[in-house]
Protein backbone atom coordinates (compact mmCIF):
# COMPACT_ATOMS: atom_id res chain seq x y z
CA UNK A 1 0.00 0.00 0.00
CA UNK A 2 1.15 3.36 -1.00
CA UNK A 3 1.72 5.88 1.68
CA UNK A 4 -0.14 9.19 1.51
CA UNK A 5 1.36 12.60 0.43
CA UNK A 6 1.96 14.66 3.15
CA UNK A 7 1.47 17.53 1.25
CA UNK A 8 -0.18 18.30 -1.83
CA UNK A 9 1.33 18.29 -5.30
CA UNK A 10 1.27 21.52 -7.36
CA UNK A 11 -2.18 21.43 -9.39
CA UNK A 12 -3.88 19.41 -7.03
CA UNK A 13 -6.74 20.49 -4.99
CA UNK A 14 -6.84 20.43 -1.58
CA UNK A 15 -9.96 17.98 -0.63
CA UNK A 16 -11.74 18.95 2.30
CA UNK A 17 -14.31 16.06 4.14
CA UNK A 18 -17.72 17.29 3.81
CA UNK A 19 -17.77 16.55 7.95
CA UNK A 20 -14.90 19.03 8.49
CA UNK A 21 -16.88 21.69 6.46
CA UNK A 22 -20.35 21.16 7.94
CA UNK A 23 -18.09 21.66 11.07
CA UNK A 24 -16.31 25.52 9.89
CA UNK A 25 -19.85 26.75 8.89
CA UNK A 26 -21.32 25.37 12.02
CA UNK A 27 -18.70 26.73 14.12
CA UNK A 28 -18.59 30.06 12.29
CA UNK A 29 -22.76 30.43 12.34
CA UNK A 30 -22.55 29.92 16.40
CA UNK A 31 -19.93 32.69 16.29
CA UNK A 32 -21.89 35.09 14.59
CA UNK A 33 -25.40 33.91 16.24
CA UNK A 34 -23.30 34.70 19.98
CA UNK A 35 -24.30 37.94 21.39
CA UNK A 36 -21.37 37.56 23.76
CA UNK A 37 -18.60 36.95 21.05
CA UNK A 38 -20.10 40.23 19.65
CA UNK A 39 -20.09 42.23 22.65
CA UNK A 40 -16.59 41.28 23.76
CA UNK A 41 -14.89 41.94 19.86
CA UNK A 42 -17.40 45.68 19.84
CA UNK A 43 -16.70 46.87 23.65
CA UNK A 44 -13.00 45.54 23.77
CA UNK A 45 -11.47 46.79 20.63
CA UNK A 46 -8.51 49.01 20.67
CA UNK A 47 -9.86 50.96 18.25
CA UNK A 48 -12.98 53.01 18.11
CA UNK A 49 -15.91 51.33 16.58
CA UNK A 50 -19.61 52.22 15.99
CA UNK A 51 -22.77 52.32 14.28
CA UNK A 52 -24.87 54.30 12.97
CA UNK A 53 -28.25 55.21 10.90
CA UNK A 54 -28.57 55.78 7.27
CA UNK A 55 -28.67 59.91 8.15
CA UNK A 56 -25.60 59.16 9.98
CA UNK A 57 -26.57 59.33 13.39
CA UNK A 58 -25.01 57.15 15.86
CA UNK A 59 -26.93 54.39 17.41
CA UNK A 60 -24.34 52.53 19.10
CA UNK A 61 -20.22 53.27 19.99
CA UNK A 62 -18.19 51.52 22.10
CA UNK A 63 -15.78 52.79 24.78
CA UNK A 64 -13.01 53.78 22.40
CA UNK A 65 -14.71 55.84 20.35
CA UNK A 66 -16.12 57.60 22.82
CA UNK A 67 -12.61 58.46 24.93
CA UNK A 68 -12.13 59.91 21.03
CA UNK A 69 -14.28 62.21 20.62
CA UNK A 70 -14.62 63.02 24.39
CA UNK A 71 -17.96 62.16 25.35
CA UNK A 72 -19.69 59.29 27.25
CA UNK A 73 -21.02 56.62 24.78
CA UNK A 74 -24.97 57.61 26.06
CA UNK A 75 -24.20 61.44 25.19
CA UNK A 76 -23.45 60.24 21.56
CA UNK A 77 -26.29 57.98 20.32
CA UNK A 78 -28.32 60.22 18.35
CA UNK A 79 -25.51 63.05 17.33
CA UNK A 80 -24.49 62.70 13.39
CA UNK A 81 -20.85 61.14 12.98
CA UNK A 82 -19.76 64.07 11.06
CA UNK A 83 -19.91 66.56 13.50
CA UNK A 84 -17.46 65.00 15.52
CA UNK A 85 -15.06 66.24 13.27
CA UNK A 86 -12.98 69.51 13.22
CA UNK A 87 -15.14 71.93 12.14
CA UNK A 88 -12.45 72.59 9.10
CA UNK A 89 -12.94 68.70 7.85
CA UNK A 90 -16.94 68.44 8.85
CA UNK A 91 -17.56 69.38 4.63
CA UNK A 92 -15.71 67.18 3.60
CA UNK A 93 -16.87 64.59 5.99
CA UNK A 94 -20.61 64.92 4.41
CA UNK A 95 -18.77 64.80 1.10
CA UNK A 96 -17.84 61.55 1.62
CA UNK A 97 -20.90 60.47 3.03
CA UNK A 98 -22.95 61.14 0.07
CA UNK A 99 -20.50 59.30 -2.38
CA UNK A 100 -21.02 56.17 0.01
CA UNK A 101 -24.84 56.85 -0.50
CA UNK A 102 -25.11 57.04 -4.17
CA UNK A 103 -23.51 53.54 -4.55
CA UNK A 104 -20.41 55.07 -6.12
CA UNK A 105 -18.20 53.65 -3.43
CA UNK A 106 -19.11 51.09 -0.39
CA UNK A 107 -15.63 52.14 1.88
CA UNK A 108 -13.63 55.52 2.43
CA UNK A 109 -11.01 55.49 4.74
CA UNK A 110 -9.45 59.42 5.31
CA UNK A 111 -6.64 60.86 8.07
CA UNK A 112 -9.34 63.28 10.09
CA UNK A 113 -9.14 65.31 13.01
CA UNK A 114 -11.55 65.09 16.07
CA UNK A 115 -11.99 67.94 18.19
CA UNK A 116 -13.49 67.19 22.10
CA UNK A 117 -15.65 69.22 23.63
CA UNK A 118 -12.79 70.59 25.38
CA UNK A 119 -10.87 71.69 22.54
CA UNK A 120 -8.56 68.34 22.60
CA UNK A 121 -7.35 67.60 18.81
CA UNK A 122 -6.84 64.06 17.81
CA UNK A 123 -5.18 63.04 14.68
CA UNK A 124 -7.87 59.28 13.87
CA UNK A 125 -7.45 56.81 10.57
CA UNK A 126 -11.39 57.58 10.10
CA UNK A 127 -13.26 54.78 8.58
CA UNK A 128 -16.69 54.52 7.16
CA UNK A 129 -18.21 51.30 5.43
CA UNK A 130 -21.79 50.90 3.84
CA UNK A 131 -23.66 47.71 6.33
CA UNK A 132 -25.79 46.59 3.58
CA UNK A 133 -29.39 44.38 4.37
CA UNK A 134 -30.44 40.94 3.19
CA UNK A 135 -31.45 42.40 -0.59
CA UNK A 136 -27.71 44.32 -0.63
CA UNK A 137 -29.59 47.71 0.00
CA UNK A 138 -27.60 50.49 2.28
CA UNK A 139 -28.91 49.81 5.72
CA UNK A 140 -26.15 51.42 8.30
CA UNK A 141 -22.67 52.65 8.35
CA UNK A 142 -19.84 51.29 10.55
CA UNK A 143 -17.72 53.66 11.45
CA UNK A 144 -14.00 52.98 12.54
CA UNK A 145 -11.55 55.31 14.35
CA UNK A 146 -7.80 54.64 15.69
CA UNK A 147 -5.74 57.22 17.63
CA UNK A 148 -2.55 58.16 14.87
CA UNK A 149 -2.00 61.14 17.03
CA UNK A 150 1.67 60.16 17.96
CA UNK A 151 2.28 58.88 14.13
CA UNK A 152 1.07 62.57 13.04
CA UNK A 153 2.99 64.15 15.47
CA UNK A 154 6.49 62.42 14.66
CA UNK A 155 6.22 63.38 10.80
CA UNK A 156 5.48 66.96 11.70
CA UNK A 157 8.80 66.27 13.52
CA UNK A 158 10.54 64.91 10.63
CA UNK A 159 9.28 67.67 8.13
CA UNK A 160 10.60 70.14 10.57
CA UNK A 161 13.16 68.31 11.34
CA UNK A 162 14.00 68.29 7.24
CA UNK A 163 13.23 71.94 7.07
CA UNK A 164 15.57 73.15 9.54
CA UNK A 165 18.59 71.00 8.02
CA UNK A 166 17.84 72.30 4.64
CA UNK A 167 17.55 76.26 5.73
CA UNK A 168 20.97 75.19 7.32
CA UNK A 169 22.56 73.69 4.64
CA UNK A 170 22.07 76.94 2.18
CA UNK A 171 22.32 79.99 5.41
CA UNK A 172 25.48 81.52 6.67
CA UNK A 173 25.74 80.32 10.63
CA UNK A 174 26.43 82.88 11.98
CA UNK A 175 24.91 85.76 10.13
CA UNK A 176 21.50 83.65 8.83
CA UNK A 177 22.07 85.36 5.33
CA UNK A 178 22.54 82.99 2.24
CA UNK A 179 25.67 80.94 2.12
CA UNK A 180 28.08 80.48 -0.91
CA UNK A 181 26.18 77.35 -2.01
CA UNK A 182 22.46 79.34 -2.08
CA UNK A 183 24.61 82.43 -3.95
CA UNK A 184 25.90 80.38 -7.13
CA UNK A 185 22.45 78.30 -7.14
CA UNK A 186 20.16 81.52 -7.18
CA UNK A 187 22.60 83.09 -9.24
CA UNK A 188 22.53 80.19 -12.04
CA UNK A 189 19.14 80.58 -11.73
CA UNK A 190 18.72 84.40 -12.41
CA UNK A 191 21.26 84.33 -15.41
CA UNK A 192 19.38 81.33 -17.00
CA UNK A 193 16.05 83.30 -16.81
CA UNK A 194 17.78 87.04 -17.80
CA UNK A 195 18.71 84.84 -21.44
CA UNK A 196 15.37 84.02 -21.99
CA UNK A 197 13.82 87.61 -20.57
CA UNK A 198 16.77 89.85 -21.52
CA UNK A 199 16.89 91.34 -18.17
CA UNK A 200 20.03 92.68 -16.75
CA UNK A 201 21.36 91.50 -13.41
CA UNK A 202 23.93 93.08 -10.58
CA UNK A 203 26.30 91.78 -8.16
CA UNK A 204 28.03 93.93 -5.49
CA UNK A 205 30.94 92.64 -3.74
CA UNK A 206 31.47 94.02 -0.75
CA UNK A 207 34.54 94.03 1.58
CA UNK A 208 34.83 95.38 5.07
CA UNK A 209 37.56 98.05 6.21
CA UNK A 210 38.51 97.93 9.44
CA UNK A 211 36.91 94.83 10.43
CA UNK A 212 40.19 93.53 11.12
CA UNK A 213 41.27 95.75 13.27
CA UNK A 214 38.56 95.02 15.41
CA UNK A 215 38.87 91.90 15.31
CA UNK A 216 42.61 91.70 16.30
CA UNK A 217 41.85 94.42 19.31
CA UNK A 218 38.41 92.90 20.98
CA UNK A 219 38.40 89.27 19.78
CA UNK A 220 35.99 86.63 17.74
CA UNK A 221 32.90 87.22 19.35
CA UNK A 222 32.71 91.15 18.91
CA UNK A 223 34.05 90.58 15.56
CA UNK A 224 31.08 87.79 14.87
CA UNK A 225 28.49 90.82 16.47
CA UNK A 226 30.69 93.43 13.98
CA UNK A 227 29.46 90.29 11.07
CA UNK A 228 25.96 89.88 12.50
CA UNK A 229 24.80 94.02 12.55
CA UNK A 230 26.28 94.42 8.86
CA UNK A 231 23.85 91.61 7.57
CA UNK A 232 21.12 92.97 9.10
CA UNK A 233 22.23 96.38 7.63
CA UNK A 234 22.26 94.91 4.52
CA UNK A 235 18.67 93.05 4.79
CA UNK A 236 16.97 96.39 5.48
CA UNK A 237 18.84 97.87 2.65
CA UNK A 238 17.97 96.23 -0.20
CA UNK A 239 14.52 94.91 -1.72
CA UNK A 240 13.57 91.56 -0.61
CA UNK A 241 13.57 90.16 -3.98
CA UNK A 242 17.61 90.63 -3.33
CA UNK A 243 19.68 87.85 -2.16
CA UNK A 244 22.04 89.08 0.36
CA UNK A 245 24.87 86.32 0.85
CA UNK A 246 28.02 85.87 3.04
CA UNK A 247 31.17 84.17 1.54
CA UNK A 248 33.37 84.06 4.16
CA UNK A 249 35.35 86.41 6.54
CA UNK A 250 33.87 90.49 6.40
CA UNK A 251 32.69 89.59 2.27
CA UNK A 252 29.05 89.95 1.57
CA UNK A 253 27.63 89.36 -1.74
CA UNK A 254 24.81 91.14 -2.35
CA UNK A 255 22.71 89.59 -5.80
CA UNK A 256 20.39 92.08 -7.42
CA UNK A 257 17.62 90.77 -10.17
CA UNK A 258 16.13 93.27 -12.81
CA UNK A 259 18.91 95.83 -12.17
CA UNK A 260 19.00 99.27 -13.80
CA UNK A 261 22.28 101.53 -13.62
CA UNK A 262 21.29 103.68 -11.43
CA UNK A 263 19.18 101.85 -9.33
CA UNK A 264 22.53 99.90 -8.18
CA UNK A 265 24.18 103.27 -7.70
CA UNK A 266 21.40 104.31 -5.20
CA UNK A 267 21.64 101.53 -3.27
CA UNK A 268 25.77 101.49 -3.51
CA UNK A 269 25.23 105.15 -1.91
CA UNK A 270 22.43 103.58 0.84
CA UNK A 271 24.73 100.46 1.80
CA UNK A 272 27.71 102.59 2.63
CA UNK A 273 25.58 105.16 4.59
CA UNK A 274 24.39 101.88 6.86
CA UNK A 275 27.35 100.02 7.19
CA UNK A 276 29.36 103.31 8.00
CA UNK A 277 26.70 104.67 11.10
CA UNK A 278 28.45 103.51 14.88
CA UNK A 279 26.87 100.11 15.84
CA UNK A 280 27.24 98.66 19.37
CA UNK A 281 28.70 95.50 20.48
CA UNK A 282 29.56 94.21 23.93
CA UNK A 283 28.87 98.06 25.04
CA UNK A 284 31.55 98.64 22.62
CA UNK A 285 30.69 101.84 20.23
CA UNK A 286 33.04 100.53 16.78
CA UNK A 287 32.24 101.39 13.09
CA UNK A 288 33.49 100.08 9.94
CA UNK A 289 33.90 101.17 6.40
CA UNK A 290 33.23 98.89 3.14
CA UNK A 291 34.70 98.58 -0.13
CA UNK A 292 32.08 97.58 -3.29
CA UNK A 293 32.76 96.60 -6.09
CA UNK A 294 30.06 96.04 -8.61
CA UNK A 295 28.95 94.19 -12.16
CA UNK A 296 26.83 93.67 -14.67
CA UNK A 297 25.26 91.06 -16.87
CA UNK A 298 22.68 91.60 -19.48
CA UNK A 299 20.56 89.03 -21.03
CA UNK A 300 22.33 86.51 -18.70
CA UNK A 301 25.61 86.93 -21.07
CA UNK A 302 28.35 86.03 -18.25
CA UNK A 303 29.27 83.00 -16.40
CA UNK A 304 28.39 83.02 -12.67
CA UNK A 305 31.95 82.56 -11.69
CA UNK A 306 32.88 85.17 -13.98
CA UNK A 307 30.76 87.80 -12.68
CA UNK A 308 31.57 87.26 -9.07
CA UNK A 309 35.67 87.83 -10.09
CA UNK A 310 34.82 90.80 -12.03
CA UNK A 311 33.18 92.16 -8.63
CA UNK A 312 35.68 90.77 -6.90
CA UNK A 313 37.96 93.18 -8.85
CA UNK A 314 35.95 95.80 -8.85
CA UNK A 315 35.81 96.03 -5.13
CA UNK A 316 39.49 95.70 -4.87
CA UNK A 317 39.85 98.53 -6.77
CA UNK A 318 37.25 100.79 -4.69
CA UNK A 319 39.47 99.70 -1.54
CA UNK A 320 42.73 101.07 -3.29
CA UNK A 321 40.84 104.14 -4.22
CA UNK A 322 39.67 104.70 -0.40
CA UNK A 323 43.45 103.84 0.83
CA UNK A 324 44.33 106.43 -1.38
CA UNK A 325 42.87 109.10 -0.92
CA UNK A 326 42.62 108.30 3.26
Amino acid sequence: MTAPEPYPRAGHAVAVSPGRADAARATMTALASSPDVFETFFEQARIGLALADLTTRYVRVNSTYAELVGQPPEDLVGVPFPTQVHPDEQQGSRDRVELLLSGRESTLQSEQRYLTPDGRVTWVLHGVTVVPDRDGAPAWFAVSAQDITERRRAEQDLRDLTAVLSERAVRDPLTGVANRSLLEERLRAVLARDARTGDTTALLFLDLDGFKAINDRHGHLVGDGVLRHVAGRLKAAVRPSDTVARLGGDEFVVLVEGAREEGVRALVGRLQVALAAPMTVADLDLEVGVSIGTAFSASGAEEPVALLAQADRGMYADKRVRRSSS
